[in-house]
């Protein structure tokens, strides 16, 4: 009699895919009554009083597993949607009056290859009476949130996206020539955007690739590239610079698997192309939460990311960390008028686009879109980061010595 051995069915899962549900809920003006500026710890924050209040809540999936290595896609259904709606992102809107309160079952049903997954939430939402909102509008003289607030805030003031969003003002792939845009509102940061590659010889203006340093670059896991793969980065002056990838990894963290990728190439940078510092950890020292219930180190800080047409987009640093997942940060739109004007959603074909913090002339890496409002955390893996360099320069035989270099705030105020 021949024994058999055991068999694994999806990989020991009992299902091919799964996912949980972050709920983040923000409080929202409905009608304001006035306003008063107020200070709070690093904070210039607007307070308005307001008639009416609710909350703005948004539904983020966070994928625990999955089989298939594509990216998955998720579409939201309200069982109310006269009193609750939900947008294609997730985006939950009240509809009930002042006073009132009501309810509805949000589905979420997330597709991943041929695996579908249907989960459910329940929302309940309240309008209520005059309350008061804070909005954040910069920070405090010595603050670091002032530091990373500054520069994007004044160059978005009276800037125009139809002219002043675009990195590039034209690319043709084939030839290649990329010809930079002189006009594009942060040109202050054209040498610190040399980190970002445009194109790859798998895949063209996907699977974006960010330098970190002369010899290594990330991006999104779920959206890799291998060994043989050829890579473009544009210096300032428009000449483009080719490499290709040798040796290539999944970043692990604690035994389990991020979303990040590094690759090696096969000769260091020249000095036109400038590697990005990464967002430091322990921020919160710098970038306090605050009193007010719900709110988080950094929140609101703004962010410039790029996406595979290669535009600025601006978001808002929503929060660091969700249960079981701390190497992680969530997005969102952003809040204040000039910055929401360089805002598009994020959609399919942008994964693995960096979202950087903005100091200075420098870009600090935050992370790299694994949805549309959540990507790994790259200051909580810098010693994984470091790791894989020696890894995949050992494989290669050829020790570049590179580390990845994390931005400082020591310099700014703490609380």
């Amino acid at each position: 009699m021949t024994a058999l051995g055991a068999v694994s069915i999806n990989e020991g899962k009992p299902l091919r895919f799964w996912f949980e549900i972050d709920q983040l809920r923000e409080p929202t003006q409905i009608a304001p009554d006035g306003d008063a500026p107020v200070t709070e710890d690093d904070k210039l924050i607007t307070r308005y009083t307001t008639t009416t209040t609710g909350e703005q809540v948004t539904l983020t999936p966070i994928v625990r597993y999955a089989l298939n290595a594509g990216a998955a896609s998720f579409e939201f259904v309200s069982s109310n949607p006269t009193e609750i709606g939900v947008d294609a992102v997730g985006n939950v809107v009240y509809q009930v009056p002042p006073e009132q309160t009501a309810s509805a079952t949000i589905t979420v049903t997330g597709t991943n290859g041929s695996a579908v997954v249907a989960r459910s939430v329940l929302v309940s939402l309240s309008v209520s009476g005059a309350t008061s909102i804070d909005v954040i509008d910069g920070g405090v003289v010595g603050s670091a949130r002032k530091a990373l607030s500054d520069v994007v805030d004044s160059a978005l003031s009276g800037a125009n996206p139809l002219t002043q969003q675009d990195v590039y003002t034209s690319q043709d792939h084939g030839t290649p020539t990329y010809v930079r845009n002189t006009s594009f509102f942060l040109n202050s940061q054209v040498e610190a955007l040399t980190c970002a590659s445009p194109w790859n010889s798998v895949q063209g203006k996907n699977r974006a690739g960010t330098a970190i340093t002369k010899r290594h670059a990330v991006l999104a896991n779920h959206y890799n590239y291998g060994a043989g793969t050829t890579v473009r980065f544009i210096a300032s002056d428009n000449s483009v610079i080719t490499r290709t990838v040798v040796q290539a990894s999944r970043i692990l963290q604690n035994g389990v698997g991020t979303d990040v990728w590094m690759v090696l190439l096969d000769s260091d940078l020249p000095t036109s192309i400038t590697p990005c510092k990464l967002f430091p950890s322990g921020y919160d020292t710098y970038l306090p939460a605050g009193a007010a219930a719900g709110s988080y180190a950094a929140t609101d800080i703004p962010l410039l990311s790029l996406d595979q047409e290669e535009k600025g987009i601006i978001l808002d640093f929503s929060k660091h960390g969700y249960p079981q997942e701390e190497a992680a940060v969530l997005y969102n739109a952003p809040k204040l008028a000039d910055r929401l004007n360089f805002y598009e959603a994020i959609i399919n074909g942008d994964s693995g686009n960096p979202v950087f913090a903005v100091i200075g002339l420098e870009l600090w890496l935050l992370s790299t879109f694994w949805g549309s409002y959540v990507g790994p955390f790259y200051g909580g893996l810098v010693t994984e980061l470091n790791a894989m360099i020696t890894t995949l320069d050992t494989l290669q035989g050829d020790i570049t010595g590179h580390t990845v270099t994390v931005g400082d705030l020591s310099s700014y105020t703490t609380y």
